[in-house]
């Protein structure tokens, strides 16, 4: 009988399910509308649509991120035209001022000798790679924004080691095969057991013309898809991470100074005082997201191969082979100077528009004008009109990169996808969802500190995967103000731990727009977001009772408590901004 169902539903309603999520979702959805009746109603059945379509991919992810265009002006939410202007957004140009710059690189070749460097940096073996690389944009997005970390560390670099790493191992399980006279595989099938005969090793040709070939087709085992996941994800994760960090890293943070100097305007929340409570918080969740990635997607032979290959007689055959290769790259010519000038120009840029106690470049242009976008915009320009080879010395003038090649590989469907994503918490905005959620959420938080807390953490990390942050934070810190207020409980306890909660949007590819940077690589889907993101949230909540209890203890117990509060505690952020 089972097996009868079971095939039935195979032939007859597998082929269908997509058909039938697209009916049945929005006519069930359609109880909430029709039952409440309000804008806030209405545009929670359009998050209740793009939320089901996204996660189940029932229809193309870019398509579902246009039904706001349709619904919002259909439920008098947002006018077509403010929905269409939200499309296009100052990341989005910075995502595509980045994606130029990459392409440059990859066609100059200077992705190789990158990748090829910090392979050897950081050795062949994955694990610590991938720690190497997590290390190195969580230490950037402390600095500078998370998108603009993303962008730098995700396509020109972390993704070709990936594959450059997966490569050279597969090339070198097929060569050790080629060489060993006598293989044996036990049950475990152990890679410890692969010797090689005597006076062998794989050759430097054979091993990179398999890699090569591997690159041409395109085709990795289910064992190197995992590879190339787990270092996407490890880029959208350690950025999420290091936005924490600082008062600089990202806008949530920014917004909670400003709430306490407006309420509080004594207190001693500083740059260096946070940065001493944040350093150990955020290195300790980069370590646990560095353990998870590792034991969700770095298979254990994998890593038993790369170690192994590096041991074999004391001759270390791979990293011999990856140097040789390395030395074959020559010197630096013309091209790959240009563009890794542009790209060192850019990240100088980024680092120095606006340092939080000294005054970056931006000082000089009228606040709040330029972003991160304006220099990657600038450099963009600048690769288009500078030359291919050396002018100076009688070649041809040729564009540093070519439009045409740009137009074919950029995902044109980011932008949408991203688009929705920025409609979606319009929407929320214009119909006051937002703040009906806020409401209720006030009247539900208890009185005691660490039920308080707990509530407001679980309740800040679902809320920042369907709105972007710095709306979930204008929500909370006022109310999560005034629930402290009312309870005598320390504001800051309260305060910093939500903004931290808040930060930690890992789940969804809407929730931030370096998520949606990282999923738009192709390697990634939406269940490997929800399973691995899902499982370091519940991580994240452990790690903020830990460090609320220890060291924010020493560092800052109710330290707001002894301030004299302002006569309006309750005021919204709107005055401040």
């Amino acid at each position: 009988m089972l097996n009868t169902i079971s095939s039935l539903y195979k032939k007859k309603i597998r082929p269908y399910s997509k058909l039938i999520q697209a009916i049945c979702i929005p006519l069930l959805a359609l109880v909430i509308p029709i039952s409440i009746g309000n804008k806030q109603s209405f545009c929670g059945y359009v998050m209740i649509i793009m939320s089901s379509f996204w996660l189940l991919e029932t229809i193309p992810m870019a398509a579902t991120s246009l039904i706001p265009i349709l619904l919002f002006p259909i439920f008098g939410i947002m006018t077509s035209r403010d929905v269409a202007s939200v499309y296009i957004q100052d990341i989005l140009m910075l995502f595509l001022a980045v994606i130029v710059l990459t392409q440059s690189i990859k066609s100059s070749g200077l992705n190789e000798r990158l990748s090829l460097k910090i392979i050897l940096l950081f050795g062949s073996n994955p694990n610590f790679l991938l720690l190497g690389i997590m290390c190195i944009t969580w230490f950037l997005s402390i600095w500078i924004s998370n998108n603009a970390s993303v962008c730098m560390m995700m396509f020109p670099i972390t993704v070709e080691i990936a594959k450059y790493l997966i490569e050279i191992n597969e090339a070198v399980t097929t060569e050790i095969k080629r060489c060993r006279q006598l293989v044996t595989f036990g049950i475990e099938n152990s890679v410890e057991k692969i010797d090689f005969a005597e006076g062998q090793e794989p050759s430097r040709e054979s091993l990179f013309e398999e890699s090569s070939e591997v690159e041409h087709n395109n085709e990795y085992s289910k064992e190197s898809l995992k590879i190339l996941k787990a270092f996407c994800l490890s880029v959208s994760f350690s950025s999420t991470i290091g936005g924490s960090g600082s008062l600089i890293a990202s806008p949530p943070n920014i917004l909670l100074k400003g709430f306490l100097d407006e309420n509080f305007p004594n207190n001693n929340i500083n740059f260096l005082s946070y940065f001493l409570y944040s350093l150990p918080f955020t290195f300790t969740m980069l370590i646990f997201a560095w353990a998870l990635l590792c034991i969700l997607y770095i298979p254990r032979g994998f890593s038993r191969k790369a170690i192994h290959s590096e041991k074999i007689i004391e001759k270390e055959p791979l990293k011999r082979a990856i140097k040789r290769k390395y030395s074959e790259c020559g010197s630096l010519n013309w091209e790959q100077k240009s563009i890794g000038f542009f790209f060192i120009i850019l990240i100088f840029l980024w680092f120095t528009r606006d340092i939080y106690w000294i005054k970056g470049w931006s000082y000089f242009f009228p606040k709040g004008f330029v972003t991160d976008t304006t220099p990657a915009m600038l450099i963009l320009l600048l690769v288009t009109i500078w030359p291919k080879e050396n002018i100076f010395a009688g070649k041809e003038y040729k564009n540093l990169i070519d439009w045409k090649i740009i137009n074919q590989s950029f995902p044109w469907n980011i932008l949408l996808f991203a688009g929705g994503s920025f409609a979606l918490s319009k929407g929320f905005e214009k119909s006051k969802l937002s703040n009906s959620i806020g409401s209720l959420l006030q009247r539900l938080m208890p009185a005691q500190k660490e039920l308080a807390l707990g509530l407001i953490v679980v309740l800040s990390e679902i809320g920042t995967e369907f709105t972007c942050n710095f709306s979930m934070s204008s929500i909370f810190l006022p109310i999560v103000n005034s629930l402290s207020q009312k309870n005598e409980i320390d504001p800051l306890y309260l305060l910093m731990h939500t903004i931290m909660a808040i930060n930690f949007s890992f789940m969804l590819p809407i929730a931030t727009p370096a998520n949606s940077i990282v999923f738009a690589s192709g390697h990634v889907k939406t269940k490997d977001m929800l399973i691995s993101g899902g499982i370091l949230k519940i991580v994240g909540i452990l790690v903020i009772f830990l460090f609320s209890s220890t060291w924010y203890q020493f560092l800052h117990n109710n330290s707001l408590l002894l301030l004299n509060k302002e006569k309006n505690p309750n005021s919204t952020l709107t005055d401040f901004f």
